[in-house]
């Protein structure tokens, strides 16, 4: 008993610490969590061993192809012929008729064939095709995992963003109940109207359901994070960290340098390229001839008697070796249709390619201006904080010393909440502005 009772508290004291470092949780971690949970990547790494067993399948049709086959007949009713006994009985008369059975009961055989493959073009464009899927599947890996970072980044700021807009809401609150408290003490000794007191108290509850709005909306960022990096929905969490912290600057992104094989779509389409290419190849291999060998060797018996089976000396071995040539000579002008289909095709992804280029020059001129406009505003915002901040102070500065309203200072106060609240939302332009850029630039990570 005392020993399940330690293992019990040392399983308790290891699964705490766990949950601990949880608790609190940066954006890497974040990033690292959702590519060891998210489904969608685990089915593309699944996919990629697919696409390497479908090339080894295709691989094995090159390799000699060896079975064995054995089996024993009964033959019930034995099949018969009529043939003219004449022939081979002189003096009968021609024409005279006779039952002939052709086999006995029982047929026996063992036979070992091997089939080898000598020359088939098909098989040959096959391979460099079965390695190029590979390819693709890989590729087709390295956009999930981007699209998994970029879902997990705009998520995590969101959190951010959210969070930071309840401790606005906070301070705003803080302000105003201790504004509401002075007017209230003012009240009391008759200084003020009851005037003043309500309009407080107005701006008070409108915060404090501002706030309850954003806790609940902070609760729900908090869960779509969760599920992009597979977290437990109902486990507590916090994300660690603030939306200041990220680098703003335009420095790092080389806009001379990108190439469009950078993106992984481009790369995506030009490997499909290749696969369509040699579906071409394919076709038009059709027009070779093909080689085949194969090699025989048995065993067979019939008997009249089920026990004579056994007996080694009614076996007869035999054997054969041949070679197969197949040479196509008209098909109804059916490989002719399939050349043409296949370029057709090349032809659509080659212009998908042209497409895709000209879609990604007019995403870097958009989010490259988006990024600079977001930081323009950014500065805006951060300048019109540092003018409501000095506003506000001087506002409950006068009011305190009587010189004042409070519906200067609650304008004051609203007035510097917008300024706080533009300044955030346009920090979060920015970063988001940012991971947009990024992707487009293929350099997300």
């Amino acid at each position: 008993m005392k020993k399940y009772i330690l293992l019990t508290f040392f399983l308790i004291n290891i699964h705490i610490p766990y949950a601990q470092e949880l608790s609190s949780i940066t954006l890497d971690e974040c990033i690292e969590m959702a590519l060891s949970n998210n489904e969608d990547l685990k089915n593309s790494y699944l996919e990629e061993n697919v696409s390497k067993m479908t090339s080894r399948e295709y691989i094995s049709v090159g390799f000699p192809q060896i079975q064995f086959e054995s089996g024993l007949q009964y033959n019930y009713e034995i099949q018969k012929s009529l043939i003219d006994i004449s022939k081979f009985m002189p003096g009968v008369p021609e024409g005279t008729e006779q039952e002939v059975a052709f086999g006995q009961k029982y047929d026996g055989k063992m036979d070992l064939g091997i089939n080898q493959m000598i020359f088939n073009g098909s098989y040959f464009v096959g391979l460099s095709a079965a390695k190029e899927l590979i390819v693709l599947s890989k590729k087709q890996t390295i956009r999930t995992k981007v699209n998994v970072i970029e879902s997990v980044k705009k998520a995590f700021y969101v959190v951010l963003n959210t969070k930071q807009r309840i401790e606005l809401v906070t301070s705003n609150l803080e302000r105003i109940q201790s504004l509401l408290n002075d007017t209230e003490i003012l009240f009391d000794n008759g200084f003020v109207e009851k005037l003043d007191v309500d309009r407080i108290k107005v701006s008070f509850n409108n915060l404090y359901a501002e706030k309850i709005k954003a806790e609940r909306l902070y609760d729900l960022s908090l869960s779509v994070l969760k599920f992009q990096i597979g977290y437990p929905l109902y486990d507590e969490i916090s994300v660690n960290g603030s939306i200041e912290d990220i680098d703003i600057s335009l420095e790092g992104y080389d806009i001379e340098g990108f190439k469009y094989s950078d993106r992984i779509e481009h790369s995506i389409l030009s490997t499909n390229k290749k696969l369509k290419s040699y579906d071409l190849k394919n076709n038009r291999s059709q027009f070779f001839p093909q080689i085949y060998a194969n090699l025989s060797y048995g065993y067979n018996t019939s008997s009249s008697e089920y026990d004579l089976f056994f007996n080694s000396k009614r076996w007869k071995n035999y054997g054969t070796l041949g070679f197969q040539v197949i040479v196509p000579i008209f098909d109804g002008f059916n490989k002719r249709n399939k050349i043409n289909r296949s370029r057709l095709v090349v032809k659509q992804v080659e212009n998908q390619i042209q497409q895709l280029e000209r879609s990604i020059d007019l995403q870097i001129d958009q989010n490259f201006i988006e990024l600079k406009n977001a930081i323009e505003s950014l500065n805006i915002s951060k300048e019109n904080l540092i003018l409501a901040n000095e506003v506000y102070s001087i506002s409950e500065k006068k009011y305190k010393e009587g010189l004042g309203s409070n519906l200067e200072v609650l304008d004051s106060n609203n007035a510097l909440k917008i300024a706080q609240t533009n300044y955030y939302n346009s920090y979060y332009q920015v970063v988001i502005s940012k991971i947009n850029l990024e992707k487009t630039l293929g350099i997300l990570n």
